[in-house]
């Protein structure tokens, strides 16, 4: 099965601008966009998931251009596939139009080495003297962390939203899409490492699977944070819905429809369920004398970007050990053939516009529902260090009812604003007291836990698969409810940040297959930053507002799959 993979195989690292949309509203008119964003000119800043489709057919500007909300115009395209973010920064801003007022970027995947790791842990591109798969992912998590990353994405946003017009300038960094699904055993023994022989391969174990999936979770943990401490210095009122710069994240978008996903059939590029390219278009063989002239051993670079980088380490590869042979999936007749390898296909590309188009049409309210909500975790969800101790729940109610019906459900509190939040509690003590608020039958049920586990070391690997244990659990007994569970906000005590990006991450891959399973779930992300805490876990008021902010914006995405329905009579 070496040089193969199934077309389950399915979605790799989406960056900037991926959205795929399943709402079940309308598309948007014009005149809805118009409202939102009235688009005098836009640009497509980036690298090369945001101008290489994996197919080579259509890409989302192109489709764009053709939609009614964008009314015909054309982006000005200005995306590299080998930049860098600094190289966005400071060869793409400078030739945006002066009228600019829409802007989409991609960016990143040059800065954490993408091409180096599916070098290291998939194609093996440079033979026997392959990368180890474990330090090139521990290299790119030491870069997300670095100050340097935070500083060039925080000259790109600065330097982006310098050009934009003042008031209604947008910009929409979309975020990644995880390469698999990580519980599958058909992968287990599928290789697309580019040369024959056992000791070449690289095979998609379920262990090289979830850390892949991992990288990619943590990439965009780190993209939402600092696009989140960007828009706080811009937006002091705290008000999310006047941040300049839009976080989008379509990594959900693609379960079912990724690599190594139950039910495929043939390979990535032939499969119409999979949205990404794994290489099947590579099939011509290329002679290992057209390698060296393609790219020269001696004088390539091997630090490029993607086709540089590929050709280059192979044409090393085969100089060094002239009998390595290329497998199907080793061919390649053209540069643009290695770009286009986890890559979105059209038929992603085709979403990814339909996305952009709904956020820009999308309105601030959720109306005409009857929410009957659990509040469910620790002491964050009972409102801890908020001077009124109704933490996010009074914002909320109060925002929510003006047009929907609300209450609340939970043994703790007092009404209307009773929860289920027990300060200083961990997720198994929380799974087991959840019980009496779900037998309320909540149809949304809103989560918030995991900070005590860590900050007490309680059996920290672990703690992502009791997460997955509580959402089963609320799932048994409240089988039509949502289940909206937060990216648990940072905490900045001495030795603790890092656990909490692991955990978010690991969490949003349990997420991923508890949809698979049909459970209604999602991941809400939290706007909240250090600065936000008042001793270093708790929020303080605002940071409790932007906590509100968020959970509507989860139901509203809800709402637009059609999960909420009524509750339950009791």
């Amino acid at each position: 099965m070496a040089g193969t993979l199934l077309a389950g195989l399915s979605a790799g690292l989406i960056t900037v601008l991926i959205i795929f949309s399943t709402t079940t509203h309308g598309a948007p008119t014009s005149a809805q966009c118009a409202a939102n964003i009235p688009i005098k000119s836009w640009a497509a800043l980036g690298d090369s998931f945001a101008n290489i489709v994996g197919d080579g057919l259509q890409d989302y500007e192109a489709l764009m251009a053709n939609d009614q909300c964008l009314q015909g115009k054309a982006p000005q395209y200005l995306a590299n596939p080998d930049a860098t973010i600094s190289q966005i920064t400071s060869q793409q801003v400078p030739k945006l139009r002066s009228n600019t007022n829409f802007v989409t970027v991609s960016a990143g995947s040059i800065d954490i080495g993408l091409v180096g790791i599916l070098d290291a842990c998939v194609y093996n591109w440079i033979g026997s003297a392959s990368l180890s798969c474990s330090q090139t992912l521990s290299d790119a998590a030491n870069v997300m962390s670095s100050a340097a990353f935070g500083s060039n994405w925080n000259n790109l946003l600065t330097r982006t939203r310098s050009v934009l017009t003042p008031n209604n300038g947008k910009a929409f960094v979309v975020g990644n899409a995880a390469f698999f699904d990580e519980t599958t055993p058909q992968c287990d023994q599928i290789s697309l490492a580019v040369y024959g022989g056992s000791a070449q391969q690289k095979y998609l174990t379920k262990s090289v699977r979830k850390s892949l999936n991992e990288l990619i979770h943590r990439y965009n943990w780190w993209q939402h944070y600092l696009i989140t401490k960007y828009n706080r210095q811009q937006v002091p009122s705290g008000n999310t819905l006047q941040y300049p710069i839009q976080f989008i994240d379509p990594d959900d978008r693609f379960n079912a429809r990724r690599f190594c996903r139950i039910g495929s059939k043939g390979t990535g590029s032939s499969e119409p369920h999979t949205w990404f390219s794994d290489g099947e278009r590579l099939k011509t063989p290329l002679t290992r004398s057209a390698y060296e002239k393609l790219r020269p051993p001696a004088t390539c670079d091997d630090n490029g970007g993607w086709n540089e980088y590929i050709h280059c380490r192979m044409a090393k590869a085969i100089q060094k050990t002239p009998f390595l042979a290329l497998t199907p999936s080793g061919a390649g007749t053209s540069l643009s053939n290695w770009e286009e390898i986890f890559h979105p296909k059209t038929s992603g590309q085709d979403l990814i516009r339909d996305e952009i188009v709904d956020q820009i049409a999308q309105g601030p309210t959720l109306s005409g529902f009857n929410l009957r909500i659990l509040p469910l975790g620790a002491s964050i969800m009972a409102g801890a260090h908020s001077t009124h101790g109704y933490g996010f729940r009074k914002t909320l109610y109060d925002t929510l009812r003006r047009t929907n019906t609300v209450s609340f459900v939970g043994t703790q509190g007092e009404a209307p604003f009773v929860h289920e939040g027990h300060g200083g509690w961990d997720i198994n003590s929380v799974t087991s007291v959840a019980t009496a608020g779900l037998r309320s039958r909540p149809n949304v049920i809103l989560v918030h836990v995991g900070t005590n586990d860590l900050i007490n070391n309680n059996a920290v690997d672990n703690a992502p698969d009791r997460m997955g244990a509580l959402i089963d659990r609320a799932h048994s007994i409240a089988p039509d409810a949502v289940v909206l569970i937060a990216q648990i906000l940072p905490c900045s005590r001495a030795g603790q940040f890092n656990k909490f990006v692991t955990f978010n991450a690991r969490v949003a891959s349990i997420i991923n297959q508890k949809q698979v399973q049909n459970k209604k779930v999602l991941k809400v992300w939290m706007p909240i930053t250090t600065e936000d805490l008042v001793d270093g876990i708790h929020p303080g008021d605002a940071g409790y507002s932007k906590m509100a902010q968020a959970w509507i914006k989860g139901l509203q995405r809800a709402a637009d799959k059609g999960w909420i329905g009524a509750p339950v009579r009791v």
